[in-house]
């Protein structure tokens, strides 16, 4: 019997040998699969995050070129392009692609593969894709495994909440109080309906934005004169200097930097040339007894804080600041960064998305005659809007009948965005320096 089994066990010898083989096998399957699939997860999440970088970034030239609607007066080709293939001229597809490239997936720049618009809509979207291709494997070519790839997807739109139900409050606003009579559709005397930013019924666009891209001439309102509405070219629209509260305290550039040595000196000349914090609210009353109120007008100050927010070094057109370009009713409005501008790798550079000349001014309506100081500033109104402005200089005012006073800022209108008054919560943010919020609203 022993000797049975002893020679039973000599026909078992090297068996182990084979087990072991099959289990290391087995083992580096499942470390091919785990390591593997943990590695393309990590990617897809990586060109996620940059699909979604590229899509806002798309979706932030709609808002700062003035395109945020489907009754955009500009050519919606030069906004965005549908491609299947990377290399449009058009600006949003040039600050998408630019911004992939920026991301890295799996250690490489992410690559757009295709970019979709929808002009169409009420608020313009764009989608884009992103891929990576041949993404490398640790245990997969082992066994003869293809190299793989991934891909993401994300669709982001500039959200123009005008005469919708959503109201919004926007920070980084200007302290100066314009009425809502637009300049360049004959808004004059009360500024009736056809000659008005915003309709004060529901917040609506008038005249389908065709301001946007026109420029305007902000001057300080006389005395107590009603603001003065000049609908000739050069186009004026008179502003009230308003006391808004610092606190939050704004954010303010260096006392070092372009004509800002007087930063920290007044709170108007603070909220001029900082980032202000304060928020101003659709539907919010302004004027005599309230939180922002109208104030004497300062015109040194205005001049002051205005070239240290735009970066000149004096008033007047090419000292620094960055370059705002209307160009005609059908094309975007393109910035090009100044020699001042503080991002060196944005001076010179042509259709850059954002520019601290860009900024935020509210729009008030009062019944009757804009009015605020008929002998005494002592008249209320209410925010129906915001105009977003591209500043493009600031300049002494010597010309009648405003001899010897200042505080005159030239800018591009880039969009106005208007408050229902009826709409509820919640509430929207504007996009920082724009009241036009971008969002994501896919991926």
């Amino acid at each position: 019997m022993t000797r049975v089994n002893t020679a039973h066990r000599k026909n078992e010898r090297g068996i182990t040998i084979v087990l072991v083989a099959i289990s290391l096998l087995s083992l580096l399957g499942m470390a091919a699969l785990a390591i593997d699939v943990s590695t393309l997860y990590m990617a897809h999440g990586e060109a996620q995050r940059a699909a979604d970088a590229a899509a806002l970034a798309g979706a932030r030239m709609f808002a700062s070129s003035g395109y945020t609607s489907a009754s955009s007066t500009l050519a919606a080709s030069d906004i965005c392009q549908t491609s299947a293939v990377p290399g449009a001229a058009a600006a949003a597809n040039r600050q998408a692609e630019a911004v992939a490239a920026q991301n890295l997936v799996a250690g490489q720049p992410a690559a757009v593969q295709s970019i979709t618009c929808n002009t169409t809509a009420a608020n313009p979207q764009i989608s884009v894709t992103v891929q990576r291709t041949a993404l490398p494997t640790f245990f997969g070519r082992v066994w003869g495994g293809a190299a793989n790839s991934v891909t993401a997807t994300a669709v982001a739109e500039a959200y123009n909440p005008s005469g919708s139900a959503a109201p919004i409050q926007v920070e980084n606003v200007k302290p100066w109080l314009i009425p809502n009579c637009d300049p360049t559709n004959g808004g004059v005397g009360d500024c009736a309906a056809g000659g008005r930013f915003v309709d004060p019924a529901d917040g609506s666009i008038e005249n389908n934005g065709s301001f946007v891209g026109k420029t305007i001439t902000l001057t300080h309102v006389t005395g107590g004169a009603a603001p003065n509405v000049t609908t000739t070219i050069p186009r004026t629209l008179d502003y009230y200097r308003a006391d808004v509260p610092v606190s939050p305290a704004p954010v303010c550039p260096s006392t070092s930097a372009v004509s800002c040595a007087q930063v920290g000196s007044d709170d108007y000349h603070d909220n001029i040339a900082c980032s202000s914090r304060f928020q101003f609210s659709c539907g919010q009353t302004v004027g005599a007894g309230q939180t922002v109120f109208v104030a004497g007008g300062s015109g040194v100050l205005t001049n002051e804080g205005t070239r240290c927010l735009i970066h000149a070094s004096n008033q007047g057109l090419t000292l620094g600041q960055d370059t705002l370009q209307a160009n005609g009713t059908s094309a975007p409005i393109t910035i090009t960064g100044g020699d001042n501008n503080p991002n060196p790798l944005l001076q010179g550079v042509t259709n850059i998305s954002r520019s601290d000349s860009i900024v935020t001014v509210p729009i008030y309506h009062k019944a009757g005659s804009p009015n605020l100081c008929p002998g005494g500033c002592n008249q209320t109104a209410t925010i129906v809007g915001f105009l977003q402005l591209g500043i493009t200089q600031n300049v002494q005012d010597f010309s009648p009948p405003k001899a010897g006073s200042r505080g005159k800022i030239e800018g591009v209108i880039m969009n106005v965005a208007g408050c229902n008054p009826g709409a509820g919560n919640p509430v929207v943010s504007g996009g920082g320096v724009s009241p036009i919020p971008v969002r994501l609203i896919h991926q």
